[in-house]
């Protein structure tokens, strides 16, 4: 069994990072947590994993509607998945 290590990156201001960054970065967390493919996370959005790779690389933005899907999925509630380091524990509801 292979384990996996995840460190937040230190922000030093809050106000440089964007709110896609963030859920970005907490899309990742929940799906490594959670052993989840990004196939899986696409079948779960209704979504090609072309599209799920482009919004993990930032070229494409997620949706309020990806951020609910992604909640039930995950189980968490949505601001779980919106929270950013500082804000409230990083892994709150993940």
């Amino acid at each position: 069994m292979t384990t996996a290590t995840i460190s937040p990156k230190v922000v030093a201001q809050a106000e440089s990072v964007s709110l896609q960054d963030i859920v970005t970065r907490n899309m990742k967390v929940a799906m490594t947590l959670r052993n989840v493919k990004q196939k899986d996370l696409a079948n779960a959005l209704g979504v090609d994993r072309s599209s799920i790779s482009q919004k993990m690389t930032r070229r494409v933005a997620w949706s309020l509607e990806d951020i609910e899907k992604a909640s039930d999925f995950f189980h968490v509630k949505p601001e779980a998945l919106v929270a950013g380091h500082g804000f409230e524990p990083w892994t709150s509801g993940l």
